[in-house]
């Protein structure tokens, strides 16, 4: 029996991992705008791996790999405007096309903008044959008949971004999703979120079957979710969002439909014990799911805060012709302590990475000192090897978080920022935390044999 003042459940600890020799020695790319804060998004688009650094006005820093040498080149990113948000874009390999996006809630109206063209890379990074368009869709479309005093926000005030960071280009087919919330007015001019009996939260798809020139909203009705995305496999479309559910805690839940055509099916649940992110990656006929899982979390005295936070990397698999979900697995047994999962696909071979540590004390945190940690699949997430260790800094009181990695042409391509947590000491007994930018490293590996 497990005591429950100590753990909501118990599982068999794994050895620890020792460190992996296979990575090659760590370049830095850039640094990050402060600690953890400032990650890259790696990106593959047909032979170029490149990497995308957020900047406040949605643009950003770009950063090429010369595979040769495995050194990176800051290059300009040039044909997409400023307004986009640069470093999440969705790209179509098997056309070599890209779109980028940009949407806010504005004056009662959702507002969204999006430029479709060809990336090349020589050089600089290029967005060529652009076409770009923008739409407006008001609040009835979206939330449907409500009550005057329900808005999409605040008088004079915008949101943004409004729609899920994850969408889908592929082909000439466009899916966005998202998730819309009614504001409601109070006589005296005061707001807050509306509930469900007064101005419901609104989950769907924007969808366009010509690149953009028109567009339809399929909507999710009578379900509110938070976080959503939208991928693609070969014969089906799925579409994701975590809910909140009173006194049950957060779970991921799903719907599909067939590419084909038809309507999207009612909505069912992944896993109940959802804790944190969430990742999808189509591949073929598959779609890869992993996200950070609560089951195993453990409990703590503090009535504020009784949970302790220690999620662990669980990973599961569905295939169109499948009717549910594969059984889930924890890739990260044996670590107390996993934070910010990254994952990638190339045919058979899946490659999942994260941070963590193997013990810590009650509030540890992803700044903390943490290590990189990799665990690959090479039959298509069916089994798993062993639990790789990529950096060993812990013992050294280096954190190293917030992974990225893609896989390409049977190469573990692996970012991850690394750095250690700078006090200065304001005053006698005023200690504060003063901290600069880290690096950003870069290591790949051939994928395990």
């Amino acid at each position: 029996m497990c005591s429950l003042v100590l753990s909501v459940g118990c599982h068999k600890s794994s050895p620890s991992a020792s460190l992996d020799q296979g990575w090659s020695v760590p370049v830095t790319i850039t640094q990050s705008k402060s600690g953890l804060g400032g990650k890259v998004i790696l990106q593959k688009q047909s032979t170029t791996v490149f990497a995308l650094q957020g900047q406040a006005d949605n643009s950003a820093k770009c950063f090429v790999l010369n595979s040769t040498n495995n050194s990176w080149s800051e290059v300009p990113l040039t044909g997409v405007p400023r307004g986009y948000f640069w470093d999440w874009p969705a790209i179509d390999p098997a056309n070599d096309r890209v779109c980028f996006k940009q949407d806010y809630m504005e004056d009662e109206r959702l507002v969204m903008s999006v430029l479709v063209g060809r990336l090349t890379a020589n050089g600089s990074l290029t967005m060529r044959d652009a076409t770009e368009g923008k739409w407006l869709f008001d609040k009835k479309s979206l939330l449907g008949e409500t009550s005057p005093n329900i808005k999409l926000t605040e008088p004079g005030s915008r949101i943004w971004p409004a729609l899920g960071i994850n969408f889908i280009l592929n082909g000439s087919e466009l899916y966005i999703p998202y998730s819309v919330g009614g504001i409601e007015i109070t006589p005296r001019g005061n707001s807050h979120l509306a509930d469900g009996s007064k101005g419901p939260f609104r989950n769907g798809i924007l969808y366009s079957a010509d690149s953009g020139k028109t567009w339809q909203l399929e909507k999710m009705p009578n379900f509110s979710g938070g976080d959503p995305s939208v991928c693609r496999s070969k014969d089906r479309c799925y579409c994701f969002a975590v809910r909140e559910e009173k006194d049950e805690g957060a779970k991921l839940w799903f719907t599909s439909k067939a590419v084909a055509g038809g309507s999207w099916a009612d909505l069912s649940v992944v896993t109940k014990t959802f804790g944190y992110r969430y990742i999808t990656v189509p591949q073929n006929d598959t779609i890869h799911l992993c996200w950070l899982d609560r089951r195993h979390e453990k409990r703590r005295s503090n009535l504020v805060y009784p949970r302790r936070g220690n999620y662990e990397v669980a990973y599961c698999q569905r295939k169109d012709s499948d009717t549910n979900w594969s059984k889930d697995v924890i890739l990260s047994e044996g670590l107390l302590y996993s934070f910010s999962p990254a994952m990638s696909v190339e045919g058979e071979k899946v490659v999942v990475a994260w941070s963590g540590i193997q013990k810590a004390g009650d509030w540890h945190a992803p700044s903390n000192p943490n290590d990189i940690y990799c665990r690959t699949s090479k039959d298509g997430g069916k089994t798993w090897g062993q639990l790789l260790k990529v950096t060993d800094g812990v013992k050294d009181g280096i954190t190293s978080g917030d992974p990225q990695v893609v896989l390409q042409n049977g190469i573990i391509h692996l970012t991850y920022i690394q750095g250690k947590l700078n006090f200065t000491q304001e005053s006698p007994g005023l200690t504060k935390l003063n901290q600069p930018p880290w690096p950003i490293l870069y290591q790949q590996r051939p994928f395990p044999n």
